[in-house]
């Protein structure tokens, strides 16, 4: 039996389809593959994307099928939990839900269960947590660039401060989906991890670091990193990320997993209190109990 995960969009989204495809292979005892196909396609109106998980230290093979496969017709959805057709397509419901009829697919044990969704949800992979924080590291040594910010990070209070505005801004799908956090969010949550620590400093990631020197509060406690200018610099801004003692995040899947996978032991962690604009949204299932929701 193979668990085959269909993986796009970004980084984050990656990881979110990865971490919930690993966890069901370890719990299934099956071999972990994961599709790639979706990279292959053009889409209006998606942010363009490439392939980042390889350059992770993750397990289970990369494939693609051609063509793709798509979400499943209503007649096929029924016919494979009383045939064994193969694969076993689970298309996710709910987005920002946990599922746990995942857990209980496919119908038939020789069927390859194939996964589409985004899967954000920590419930699906809570379990091998350790285990996910020992895989999503690089595989690659960081480059100096990014090694001179990550002693700076180990030297002091740190708190990470992740801003998404490009496409939250200028592409009209993301803006209506998601849209930028408001510098309100950033202006309390800085205030609230100074009060912690006066001595808190800030590392701040963004797409827009124009926008953020121009706005941000503190300045004189803020050091803005600089991004490389390659495919792999989101991978390692990431392993930067991780390494700070507080994280103050954006509705963005890259600094959720930043937070999520930090270790360290006494951090906070401060989100947006909705993370699209949907108002009837719960966001249990996606942020956990102990994080700040502001």
């Amino acid at each position: 039996m193979n668990i085959i995960a269909q993986l796009q969009g970004g980084l984050g989204n990656q990881l979110f389809q990865y971490a919930t495809a690993r966890s069901l292979a370890l719990q299934k005892q099956a071999s972990l593959l994961l599709d790639h196909s979706w990279f292959s396609e053009t889409f209006e109106d998606v942010t363009p994307r490439e392939l980042l998980v390889g350059d992770l230290n993750t397990q289970g093979s990369i494939i693609s099928f051609q063509p793709p496969i798509k979400r499943s017709k209503r007649i096929w959805r029924i016919g494979q939990k009383f045939w064994p057709i193969d694969p076993f397509i689970f298309v996710e419901q709910s987005p920002f839900r946990f599922d746990p009829q995942l857990s209980k697919s496919p119908a038939f044990e020789k069927q390859n269960l194939y996964l589409i969704g985004y899967w954000q949800s920590y419930k699906y992979f809570d379990a091998i947590k350790s285990t996910l924080q020992l895989e999503i590291t690089p595989k690659k040594a960081l480059d100096a660039h990014y090694e001179y910010y990550l002693k700076q990070i180990q030297s002091t209070p740190a708190a990470m401060v992740h801003i998404r505005r490009g496409d939250y801004i200028n592409l009209a799908s993301a803006a209506k989906v998601h849209g930028f956090s408001g510098l309100e969010h950033y202006q309390k949550g800085m205030q609230i991890l100074l009060e912690k620590n006066p001595q808190t400093h800030f590392y701040v990631f963004s797409d827009d670091l124009q926008w953020t020197k121009e706005n941000l509060p503190h300045q004189d406690k803020i050091t803005f990193i600089q991004s490389l200018d390659k495919s792999s610099a989101v991978i390692q801004e990431l392993e930067l990320m991780k390494h700070c003692q507080h994280h103050l995040i954006a509705n963005s899947s890259l600094s959720w997993w930043a937070a999520w996978l930090s270790k360290s032991q006494n951090g906070l962690v401060i989100c947006p209190n909705k993370w699209t604009n949907d108002l009837s949204m719960n966001w249990d299932d996606l942020l956990p109990a102990n994080w700040i929701r502001i």
